[in-house]
Protein backbone atom coordinates (compact mmCIF):
# COMPACT_ATOMS: atom_id res chain seq x y z
CA UNK A 1 0.00 0.00 0.00
CA UNK A 2 1.22 3.20 -1.20
CA UNK A 3 2.30 6.15 1.53
CA UNK A 4 -0.62 8.20 -0.15
CA UNK A 5 -3.58 5.44 0.69
CA UNK A 6 -2.46 4.84 4.63
CA UNK A 7 -2.41 8.27 4.56
CA UNK A 8 -6.72 8.19 3.48
CA UNK A 9 -6.96 5.04 5.55
CA UNK A 10 -5.44 6.89 8.68
CA UNK A 11 -7.84 9.57 8.27
CA UNK A 12 -10.90 7.89 7.84
CA UNK A 13 -9.90 6.25 10.97
CA UNK A 14 -9.27 9.53 12.92
CA UNK A 15 -12.60 10.38 11.75
CA UNK A 16 -14.60 7.73 13.26
CA UNK A 17 -12.75 8.08 16.47
CA UNK A 18 -13.55 11.51 16.77
CA UNK A 19 -17.07 10.45 15.79
CA UNK A 20 -17.17 7.92 17.99
CA UNK A 21 -15.97 10.16 21.23
CA UNK A 22 -18.47 12.96 19.81
CA UNK A 23 -21.46 10.86 20.21
CA UNK A 24 -20.28 9.24 23.52
CA UNK A 25 -20.81 12.64 24.54
CA UNK A 26 -16.75 12.92 25.62
CA UNK A 27 -15.40 16.22 26.38
CA UNK A 28 -14.08 17.88 23.59
CA UNK A 29 -10.75 18.19 24.77
CA UNK A 30 -10.39 15.01 25.18
CA UNK A 31 -11.73 14.25 22.19
CA UNK A 32 -8.98 16.30 20.88
CA UNK A 33 -6.39 14.72 23.07
CA UNK A 34 -7.62 10.74 21.82
CA UNK A 35 -7.08 12.42 18.09
CA UNK A 36 -3.56 13.79 18.84
CA UNK A 37 -2.38 10.49 20.78
CA UNK A 38 -3.69 8.14 17.54
CA UNK A 39 -1.73 10.51 14.85
CA UNK A 40 0.76 9.78 16.98
CA UNK A 41 0.80 6.35 17.42
CA UNK A 42 -0.43 5.43 13.71
CA UNK A 43 2.24 7.46 12.52
CA UNK A 44 4.83 5.03 14.68
CA UNK A 45 3.41 1.69 14.18
CA UNK A 46 -0.76 1.80 12.53
CA UNK A 47 -1.52 0.36 16.29
CA UNK A 48 -2.67 1.97 19.47
CA UNK A 49 -1.47 1.46 22.99
CA UNK A 50 -2.95 3.03 26.16
CA UNK A 51 -1.07 2.84 29.59
CA UNK A 52 -2.39 -0.29 31.86
CA UNK A 53 -4.65 -0.07 33.89
CA UNK A 54 -2.38 0.29 37.11
CA UNK A 55 0.18 3.30 36.50
CA UNK A 56 3.52 2.68 37.34
CA UNK A 57 5.45 5.59 37.24
CA UNK A 58 9.49 5.81 36.76
CA UNK A 59 9.44 9.31 34.94
CA UNK A 60 9.41 12.44 37.75
CA UNK A 61 8.15 14.63 34.61
CA UNK A 62 5.51 11.92 34.03
CA UNK A 63 4.54 12.13 37.99
CA UNK A 64 4.90 16.08 38.21
CA UNK A 65 2.22 15.94 35.16
CA UNK A 66 -0.19 13.63 36.55
CA UNK A 67 -0.32 15.17 39.82
CA UNK A 68 -1.50 18.47 37.79
CA UNK A 69 -4.12 16.66 36.82
CA UNK A 70 -5.58 14.40 39.99
CA UNK A 71 -9.59 15.64 38.96
CA UNK A 72 -9.33 13.60 35.94
CA UNK A 73 -10.63 9.43 36.74
CA UNK A 74 -8.19 6.49 36.38
CA UNK A 75 -9.28 5.95 32.77
CA UNK A 76 -8.40 9.29 31.83
CA UNK A 77 -5.13 9.87 33.67
CA UNK A 78 -4.13 6.43 31.88
CA UNK A 79 -4.98 7.81 28.54
CA UNK A 80 -2.70 10.98 29.69
CA UNK A 81 -0.03 9.23 30.55
CA UNK A 82 0.12 7.63 27.15
CA UNK A 83 0.18 10.99 25.20
CA UNK A 84 2.60 12.53 27.44
CA UNK A 85 5.21 9.72 26.77
CA UNK A 86 4.52 9.62 22.95
CA UNK A 87 5.21 13.38 22.87
CA UNK A 88 8.09 12.67 25.53
CA UNK A 89 9.68 10.37 23.10
CA UNK A 90 9.35 13.05 20.52
CA UNK A 91 10.89 15.37 22.48
CA UNK A 92 8.09 17.63 22.42
CA UNK A 93 6.19 19.16 24.92
CA UNK A 94 3.17 17.88 25.78
CA UNK A 95 0.03 20.34 25.87
CA UNK A 96 -3.73 19.20 27.37
CA UNK A 97 -5.78 22.29 25.33
CA UNK A 98 -5.30 25.89 24.78
CA UNK A 99 -6.07 26.72 28.72
CA UNK A 100 -2.65 24.65 28.80
CA UNK A 101 -0.98 26.67 26.48
CA UNK A 102 -2.24 29.52 27.85
CA UNK A 103 -1.09 29.21 31.01
CA UNK A 104 2.75 28.14 29.36
CA UNK A 105 2.42 31.41 27.86
CA UNK A 106 1.78 32.94 31.17
CA UNK A 107 -0.92 35.99 29.88
CA UNK A 108 -4.57 35.76 30.30
CA UNK A 109 -7.19 34.16 27.70
CA UNK A 110 -7.99 37.74 27.09
CA UNK A 111 -4.52 39.14 25.71
CA UNK A 112 -4.32 35.79 23.45
CA UNK A 113 -7.44 35.79 21.98
CA UNK A 114 -6.07 39.88 21.52
CA UNK A 115 -3.25 38.77 19.84
CA UNK A 116 -4.61 36.31 18.17
CA UNK A 117 -7.31 37.93 16.01
CA UNK A 118 -5.57 38.57 13.14
CA UNK A 119 -5.40 42.68 13.40
CA UNK A 120 -3.56 44.36 11.29
CA UNK A 121 -1.70 46.77 13.84
CA UNK A 122 -0.13 43.60 15.17
CA UNK A 123 2.76 44.18 12.51
CA UNK A 124 4.47 46.71 11.37
CA UNK A 125 4.89 46.71 7.26
CA UNK A 126 7.57 48.04 5.15
CA UNK A 127 9.45 46.98 2.14
CA UNK A 128 13.19 45.78 1.49
CA UNK A 129 14.50 45.54 -2.28
CA UNK A 130 15.16 42.50 -3.85
CA UNK A 131 18.31 41.66 -5.72
CA UNK A 132 15.97 41.23 -8.85
CA UNK A 133 14.96 44.77 -8.10
CA UNK A 134 11.69 43.80 -6.67
CA UNK A 135 9.96 44.18 -3.71
CA UNK A 136 9.74 41.96 -0.36
CA UNK A 137 7.06 42.37 2.23
CA UNK A 138 8.33 42.08 5.87
CA UNK A 139 5.75 42.25 8.60
CA UNK A 140 7.70 42.42 11.93
CA UNK A 141 5.37 41.54 15.28
CA UNK A 142 4.86 44.32 17.76
CA UNK A 143 6.81 43.35 20.92
CA UNK A 144 3.92 42.11 22.32
CA UNK A 145 3.25 39.47 19.97
CA UNK A 146 6.83 38.97 19.34
CA UNK A 147 7.29 37.63 23.11
CA UNK A 148 4.69 35.31 22.49
CA UNK A 149 5.86 34.21 19.77
CA UNK A 150 9.24 33.98 20.66
CA UNK A 151 7.78 31.54 23.82
CA UNK A 152 6.32 29.29 20.84
CA UNK A 153 9.45 29.35 19.23
CA UNK A 154 11.75 28.70 22.37
CA UNK A 155 8.81 26.21 23.76
CA UNK A 156 7.41 24.28 20.85
CA UNK A 157 9.18 24.58 17.57
CA UNK A 158 12.86 24.29 18.60
CA UNK A 159 12.59 21.11 20.04
CA UNK A 160 11.05 19.58 16.93
CA UNK A 161 13.78 17.31 15.13
CA UNK A 162 14.39 18.24 11.42
CA UNK A 163 15.79 16.70 8.61
CA UNK A 164 20.10 16.87 8.42
CA UNK A 165 20.06 18.16 5.08
CA UNK A 166 18.28 21.69 6.08
CA UNK A 167 21.20 24.17 6.76
CA UNK A 168 19.02 27.24 7.59
CA UNK A 169 17.89 28.64 10.48
CA UNK A 170 19.82 25.88 12.95
CA UNK A 171 22.07 26.28 15.27
CA UNK A 172 25.96 24.96 14.20
CA UNK A 173 24.89 25.28 10.55
CA UNK A 174 25.25 27.88 7.65
CA UNK A 175 26.43 28.75 4.54
CA UNK A 176 29.24 27.09 5.36
CA UNK A 177 28.24 23.92 6.02
CA UNK A 178 25.18 24.05 3.17
CA UNK A 179 28.73 25.16 0.61
CA UNK A 180 30.72 22.33 2.08
CA UNK A 181 28.12 19.25 1.02
CA UNK A 182 28.47 20.69 -2.49
CA UNK A 183 32.32 20.71 -2.71
CA UNK A 184 34.33 19.82 -6.12
CA UNK A 185 31.40 18.31 -7.77
CA UNK A 186 30.89 17.78 -11.42
CA UNK A 187 27.20 19.63 -11.67
CA UNK A 188 25.58 21.59 -9.32
CA UNK A 189 21.75 22.60 -9.58
CA UNK A 190 20.51 25.80 -7.86
CA UNK A 191 16.84 25.78 -7.52
CA UNK A 192 14.95 28.69 -5.62
CA UNK A 193 11.46 28.17 -3.91
CA UNK A 194 9.03 31.27 -5.42
CA UNK A 195 7.18 33.07 -3.04
CA UNK A 196 8.54 30.56 0.06
CA UNK A 197 6.34 31.89 3.18
CA UNK A 198 3.88 33.50 1.82
CA UNK A 199 3.63 29.89 0.54
CA UNK A 200 2.85 28.28 3.35
CA UNK A 201 -0.69 28.94 4.31
CA UNK A 202 -3.03 29.09 7.51
CA UNK A 203 -4.19 25.64 6.49
CA UNK A 204 -0.68 24.54 6.01
CA UNK A 205 0.78 25.46 9.48
CA UNK A 206 -2.26 24.22 11.01
CA UNK A 207 -1.63 20.58 9.54
CA UNK A 208 2.11 20.94 10.81
CA UNK A 209 0.55 21.44 14.52
CA UNK A 210 -1.70 18.79 14.46
CA UNK A 211 0.84 16.24 12.68
CA UNK A 212 3.28 17.00 16.11
CA UNK A 213 1.10 15.75 17.81
CA UNK A 214 -0.73 19.06 19.14
CA UNK A 215 -4.66 18.94 20.29
CA UNK A 216 -6.35 20.66 17.36
CA UNK A 217 -8.37 23.26 19.28
CA UNK A 218 -4.95 23.72 20.67
CA UNK A 219 -3.16 23.87 17.33
CA UNK A 220 -5.68 26.42 15.90
CA UNK A 221 -5.19 28.79 18.28
CA UNK A 222 -0.66 27.96 17.85
CA UNK A 223 -1.79 28.46 14.33
CA UNK A 224 -3.59 32.34 14.96
CA UNK A 225 -0.71 33.34 16.75
CA UNK A 226 1.94 32.88 14.08
CA UNK A 227 0.02 33.48 10.68
CA UNK A 228 -0.89 36.53 9.23
CA UNK A 229 -3.69 37.25 6.80
CA UNK A 230 -3.12 33.47 6.10
CA UNK A 231 0.13 33.53 5.48
CA UNK A 232 3.46 33.06 6.79
CA UNK A 233 4.74 36.32 7.57
CA UNK A 234 8.31 37.15 6.50
CA UNK A 235 9.30 38.96 9.60
CA UNK A 236 7.86 37.14 12.58
CA UNK A 237 10.75 35.02 14.90
CA UNK A 238 8.45 31.53 14.16
CA UNK A 239 8.58 31.41 10.38
CA UNK A 240 11.88 29.81 9.87
CA UNK A 241 11.55 27.22 12.30
CA UNK A 242 7.74 26.79 10.89
CA UNK A 243 9.09 26.53 7.35
CA UNK A 244 12.46 24.16 8.46
CA UNK A 245 9.33 21.51 10.18
CA UNK A 246 7.22 21.76 6.88
CA UNK A 247 9.64 20.69 4.61
CA UNK A 248 10.62 17.76 6.47
CA UNK A 249 8.76 15.29 4.12
CA UNK A 250 10.65 17.19 0.86
CA UNK A 251 13.94 17.26 2.90
CA UNK A 252 13.38 13.52 3.34
CA UNK A 253 12.44 12.46 -0.16
CA UNK A 254 15.21 14.43 -1.90
CA UNK A 255 17.58 12.98 0.95
CA UNK A 256 16.49 9.18 -0.14
CA UNK A 257 16.57 9.86 -3.81
CA UNK A 258 20.09 11.04 -3.72
CA UNK A 259 21.70 8.19 -1.85
CA UNK A 260 19.38 5.92 -4.55
CA UNK A 261 20.84 8.13 -7.75
CA UNK A 262 23.99 9.08 -5.70
CA UNK A 263 23.89 12.78 -5.87
CA UNK A 264 24.00 15.78 -2.76
CA UNK A 265 21.32 17.60 -1.65
CA UNK A 266 20.79 20.70 0.96
CA UNK A 267 18.00 23.12 1.26
CA UNK A 268 19.00 26.55 3.05
CA UNK A 269 15.51 28.42 3.73
CA UNK A 270 14.44 28.50 0.20
CA UNK A 271 17.63 28.54 -1.76
CA UNK A 272 17.89 23.98 -3.00
CA UNK A 273 21.12 22.87 -4.05
CA UNK A 274 21.58 19.33 -5.61
CA UNK A 275 24.62 18.21 -6.83
CA UNK A 276 26.69 15.43 -8.54
CA UNK A 277 29.48 14.13 -10.33
CA UNK A 278 27.07 12.44 -13.15
CA UNK A 279 26.76 14.89 -15.59
CA UNK A 280 23.10 13.43 -16.39
CA UNK A 281 21.71 14.83 -13.45
CA UNK A 282 20.16 17.66 -15.28
CA UNK A 283 17.57 14.76 -16.74
CA UNK A 284 16.23 14.78 -13.49
CA UNK A 285 15.31 17.97 -13.16
CA UNK A 286 11.72 17.70 -13.61
CA UNK A 287 11.67 14.75 -11.35
CA UNK A 288 13.02 17.82 -8.44
CA UNK A 289 10.30 19.85 -9.83
CA UNK A 290 7.65 17.70 -9.86
CA UNK A 291 8.65 16.60 -5.90
CA UNK A 292 8.63 20.35 -5.36
CA UNK A 293 4.86 20.75 -6.70
CA UNK A 294 3.49 17.57 -4.70
CA UNK A 295 5.53 19.18 -1.43
CA UNK A 296 3.44 22.65 -2.18
CA UNK A 297 6.00 24.42 -3.41
CA UNK A 298 6.97 26.02 -6.87
CA UNK A 299 10.83 26.53 -8.57
CA UNK A 300 10.60 30.42 -9.22
CA UNK A 301 12.38 29.92 -13.14
CA UNK A 302 14.11 32.61 -13.15
CA UNK A 303 16.85 32.01 -10.39
CA UNK A 304 17.32 28.34 -11.53
CA UNK A 305 20.86 27.85 -12.62
CA UNK A 306 22.76 24.60 -13.68
CA UNK A 307 26.93 24.74 -12.78
CA UNK A 308 29.29 22.92 -14.32
CA UNK A 309 32.71 22.02 -12.89
CA UNK A 310 34.65 24.39 -15.70
CA UNK A 311 33.09 27.32 -14.21
CA UNK A 312 32.49 29.07 -11.12
CA UNK A 313 30.02 27.21 -8.83
CA UNK A 314 28.72 29.42 -6.09
CA UNK A 315 25.79 28.75 -4.11
CA UNK A 316 24.67 30.87 -1.38
CA UNK A 317 27.51 33.21 -1.87
CA UNK A 318 30.20 30.78 -1.85
CA UNK A 319 32.37 29.49 -4.25
CA UNK A 320 33.06 25.65 -4.36
CA UNK A 321 34.79 24.68 -7.18
CA UNK A 322 37.66 23.20 -4.98
CA UNK A 323 37.03 24.47 -1.77
CA UNK A 324 34.64 26.82 0.25
CA UNK A 325 35.67 30.38 -0.67
CA UNK A 326 34.54 33.69 -1.71
CA UNK A 327 34.94 35.48 -5.27
CA UNK A 328 37.82 37.41 -5.92
CA UNK A 329 36.29 40.06 -7.07
CA UNK A 330 34.34 40.20 -3.50
CA UNK A 331 37.45 40.63 -1.60
CA UNK A 332 38.96 42.99 -4.40
CA UNK A 333 35.86 45.51 -3.80
CA UNK A 334 36.02 45.39 -0.48
CA UNK A 335 39.81 46.22 -0.16
CA UNK A 336 39.19 49.07 -2.68
CA UNK A 337 36.21 50.02 0.01
CA UNK A 338 38.28 50.03 2.91
CA UNK A 339 41.38 51.59 1.71
CA UNK A 340 39.34 54.81 0.00
CA UNK A 341 37.40 54.73 3.87
CA UNK A 342 40.64 55.46 4.90
CA UNK A 343 42.55 57.30 2.15
CA UNK A 344 39.53 59.37 0.33
CA UNK A 345 35.98 61.26 1.34
CA UNK A 346 34.23 58.44 3.62
CA UNK A 347 30.78 59.99 3.27
CA UNK A 348 31.32 59.80 -0.65
CA UNK A 349 32.22 55.84 -0.41
CA UNK A 350 28.97 55.57 1.98
CA UNK A 351 26.90 57.05 -0.86
CA UNK A 352 28.01 54.85 -3.71
CA UNK A 353 27.75 51.92 -0.70
CA UNK A 354 23.84 52.54 0.07
CA UNK A 355 23.62 52.98 -4.12
CA UNK A 356 25.29 49.65 -5.34
CA UNK A 357 25.21 47.14 -2.51
CA UNK A 358 21.97 48.68 -0.33
CA UNK A 359 19.85 49.87 -3.33
CA UNK A 360 18.73 52.46 -1.06
CA UNK A 361 16.13 55.24 -3.44
CA UNK A 362 17.30 57.78 -0.65
CA UNK A 363 21.45 56.74 0.01
CA UNK A 364 22.09 60.44 1.30
CA UNK A 365 19.95 59.29 4.23
CA UNK A 366 22.04 56.28 4.96
CA UNK A 367 24.12 57.29 8.17
CA UNK A 368 27.60 56.45 9.00
CA UNK A 369 26.88 53.71 11.67
CA UNK A 370 24.52 51.89 9.41
CA UNK A 371 27.32 51.71 6.79
CA UNK A 372 29.84 50.58 9.31
CA UNK A 373 27.67 47.88 9.93
CA UNK A 374 27.05 46.86 6.79
CA UNK A 375 30.68 46.60 6.04
CA UNK A 376 31.18 45.09 9.10
CA UNK A 377 28.75 42.43 8.48
CA UNK A 378 30.69 41.85 5.18
CA UNK A 379 33.75 41.26 6.33
CA UNK A 380 31.98 38.97 8.86
CA UNK A 381 30.89 37.02 6.13
CA UNK A 382 34.34 36.97 4.51
CA UNK A 383 36.16 35.80 7.72
CA UNK A 384 33.67 32.78 8.24
CA UNK A 385 34.18 31.30 5.07
CA UNK A 386 38.07 32.39 4.61
CA UNK A 387 39.26 33.25 8.01
CA UNK A 388 42.93 34.27 6.82
CA UNK A 389 41.98 37.30 4.83
CA UNK A 390 38.49 37.99 6.58
CA UNK A 391 41.46 38.94 9.59
CA UNK A 392 43.41 41.13 7.35
CA UNK A 393 40.13 42.87 5.96
CA UNK A 394 39.35 43.51 9.40
CA UNK A 395 42.58 44.57 10.59
CA UNK A 396 41.95 46.86 7.58
CA UNK A 397 38.48 48.31 8.81
CA UNK A 398 39.55 48.90 12.27
CA UNK A 399 42.25 51.00 11.14
CA UNK A 400 40.30 53.62 9.08
CA UNK A 401 37.13 52.66 11.90
CA UNK A 402 38.96 54.22 14.75
CA UNK A 403 39.77 57.10 12.82
CA UNK A 404 36.42 57.67 11.12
Amino acid sequence: MDDRRLCENKEVFIKNLRAINERAEVEPDIVDLVEAYARLRLDQDNELRFYDNKIRIDNKELEQFLDKNRHFDHRVLNFLASYFLEMKKRGLKCILNSSHLIHILGISRKKVNWLANGRTDHYVCFHTKKRDGNKREILAPRPYLKKVQRQILDELLHRVRLNFRAEGFRKKRSVVTNAKRHIGKEVVIKMDVRDFFPSITFERVLGMFVSLGYPRRTSLLLTRLVTHNGRLPIGAPTSPAISNIICRRMDKRFSKLGQKMEFEYSRYADDITISSNNKKITGMIPLFKEIMGEEGFVVNEAKMRILRSGRRQKITGIVVNKKPNIAREEIKKLRAVIYNCGHKDIKQEMIRWAKNEKKLADPYGYTLSEFKLSLLGRIGFVKMVNPGIGKKLLQQFHAFSLNA
